[in-house]
């Protein structure tokens, strides 16, 4: 505890209040004694001035209102004015006494206060007339003037004494003045100069020595410091020039390990590595590029210039080597590969890396050699499933039409109610059997687009969609179905002209199987501003739930279990239309709400040589089916 509080007081907040607080309470001290002698030179002034003129003034003034009471008296015919006079004689006798500032006055005082009474009482009495009577009143007349010139002598003298006393005392004051402003001059330069040593030398010391250590000096000497504030930030001072001394050498053997081990990872590294200075001289060169370029290994190449050795590029000059600039890479005359990275150093020289890559250019090329190998394959495996297509195809159509004939057979021969429902679900199956087969083989047709170049021409729009909507006319009226698709002017598009059919009779299927009968398949082409065609196909069917709709797109998957359980299929008609649009670089968006209907949007970019007339604009083609 001790030792914190004289921590506290040494401290350089301590030094400063305490200095500050010492000189506050000498100026304090110093000024309330110049007050209390200036009060005391006042009232000195005032007994000496004020009280004793007033006592003498009065007193004197007594002795004049005596004079005329004697006057009168001894006239006898002015005795009425007696009572009046003596009544002014004592007011100014009072006056006199209380400003008398002797104390040897007061008896006189009294003695004057008896003296006036038996005066007035011989005056007033009736027997003042008499000779006696005025003998004793003449006699008592002079010893009142007697009193009232010794009161005034008196107060005369008292007055001297106090003006001297007064004198006396403002020399005092003048005195203590000196000494005192004397002694606070002495110890202002004391405590400045105590603040000095102990804080301003200190921090003077300080900051000289920070700047040496800043300049890179660091074997300054720093003073010790004391106990205080000053004495700490010495010490720590200390401290970090010991620090930076210790940091700066472990940079310096730092550095010094990294160059080691710089110059070590070089000659270890697997790639060739040259440097050279901003004077394009060489100056660094690892055994490796030695290794890779063999005619100069009976170089010293170090210090010599590079342009005799390497181009700008790193390609070296020696004849049989070429350079492929697009790649960087070198083929060396003796058969290997090398790829070279040049770079400018922050120091303007050259750092160049050759890495050897003939074992990557060989695995490439095997890999090259097994993707011709693979394509061959993919080539075969679709020759296989055009084959399989028609393989397929032929018997199901068979199997399909002798079905139908059967049923028609036995229906105009009023057959067998039983034989003509079994010739029926034996054409239904053969169809739903032959849209399956031609879903799978159109996935895997559309896979293979991703690696095939589709023929593009110029294919109009709208003789697409004329041709989807006769193909699909004779489905709409079995389900009793409303078609809403005009004619607009003609709108070209690139691509492949059965590819597109193909995705839109995938879209049209769509819109009848999963609509209600008696509902309603509208086709609406419509233009943007960014010169983008829009085919739209809606339908007021059953609709996909939201969280449906990014999951339909996908292969083998429907929208819920209501069209598992309603609707056949195996979900792969959305999928190929997504394929489709992707080799066409189009975009197929689906907009639907469950109950509601679906609108199902191509979106493709227009001709770019051919412009259309088509000014349509998109609507919300949804609710104005809802609407017819």
């Amino acid at each position: 505890m001790l030792q914190h509080a004289f921590k506290v007081l040494i401290s350089v907040k301590a030094k400063l209040f305490f200095s500050f607080l010492a000189m506050t309470v000498l100026l304090a001290a110093l000024g309330g004694y110049s007050l209390y002698s200036i009060t005391q030179t006042g009232n000195t002034v005032k007994d000496t001035f004020d009280r004793p003129l007033m006592a003498i003034n009065f007193a004197r003034a007594a002795g004049q209102n005596f004079a005329q009471m004697e006057l009168a008296a001894l006239r006898g015919s002015e005795v009425e004015s007696l009572p009046e006079l003596l009544e002014i004689f004592e007011g100014d006798v009072a006056v006199a006494k209380e400003r008398s500032i002797s104390e040897r006055a007061t008896p006189f005082f009294d003695e004057l206060d008896g003296l006036t009474k038996d005066w007035a009482r011989i005056a007033l009495s009736g027997a003042a007339s008499t000779e006696q009577s005025q003998a004793q009143r003449r006699e008592i007349a002079e010893q009142v003037i007697d009193n009232l010139d010794i009161i005034v002598e008196l107060q005369t003298n008292e007055s001297f004494r106090n003006r001297e006393t007064a004198l006396a005392g403002v020399e005092k004051v003048k005195r203590y003045s000196l000494i005192a402003s004397a002694a606070a001059l002495i110890l202002s330069f004391l405590l400045s100069a105590w603040l000095a040593v102990t804080i301003i030398n200190p921090l003077k010391a300080a900051a000289a020595a920070a700047r040496k250590i800043s300049a890179g000096n660091l074997q300054t000497k720093i003073p010790e410091g004391g106990e205080d504030e000053t004495g700490v930030l010495l010490k720590t001072l200390s401290v970090m020039q010991k620090n930076i001394a210790w940091r700066m050498e472990k940079e310096q053997s730092s550095r010094a390990l990294a160059q080691t081990r710089l110059a070590e990872s070089l000659e270890n590294s697997k790639d060739a590595i040259l440097l050279t200075d901003i004077d394009a001289k060489i100056i660094v060169a690892n055994q490796q590029v030695e290794t890779l370029f063999p005619d100069l290994a009976e170089k010293d190449i170090i210090g010599s210039d590079l342009a005799k050795h390497f181009d700008m590029n790193g390609a070296p000059l020696s004849v049989g080597n070429e350079f492929f600039p697009e790649d960087n890479e070198i083929f060396l005359a003796d058969g290997r590969w090398a790829r070279v990275n040049a770079s400018r150093t922050e120091e303007g020289g050259l750092l160049m890396i050759w890495t050897d890559i003939t074992h990557a250019k060989e695995i490439n090329r095997n890999l090259m050699e097994a993707k011709e190998q693979a394509e061959a394959a993919d080539k075969a495996k679709t020759l296989f499933l055009a084959a399989m297509s028609h393989e397929l195809r032929t018997p199901l159509n068979a199997v399909i039409g002798f079905s139908d004939v059967i049923k028609m057979h036995l229906e105009s021969q009023n057959g067998a109610e039983k034989h003509v429902e079994l010739a029926e679900l034996i054409s239904q199956n053969g169809s739903q059997l032959l849209n399956i087969v031609k879903d799978v083989l159109d996935v895997a047709s559309t896979n293979d687009m991703d690696n095939m170049n589709v023929q593009r021409e110029r294919i109009n729009v709208i003789d697409v969609i004329d041709y989807s909507v006769a193909t699909m006319r004779d489905e709409i009226s079995e389900k009793k179905l409303k078609l809403i698709w005009q004619g607009f002017d003609d709108v070209f598009v690139s691509g492949d002209n059965l590819r597109l059919g193909q995705a839109l009779l995938n879209l049209m299927g769509n819109a009848v199987k999963f609509n209600r009968p008696g509902g309603a398949v509208k086709i609406d082409v419509a233009l943007s501003n960014d010169n983008q065609v829009h085919i739209h196909v809606i339908d007021n069917g059953i609709g996909i739930a939201s969280e449906h709709i990014d999951q339909v797109t996908k292969p083998f998957v429907q929208a819920d279990d209501s069209y598992t359980r309603q609707h056949g299929g195996t979900g792969l008609g959305l999928a190929v239309v997504k394929k489709i649009m992707s080799r066409h670089h189009g975009e197929l968006t689906l907009r639907s709400q469950a109950g509601r209907g679906t609108c199902a949007t191509l979106t493709l970019p227009l001709y770019r040589n051919e412009t259309s007339g088509l000014k349509s604009d998109e609507t919300d083609h949804l609710k104005n089916i809802h609407a017819a």
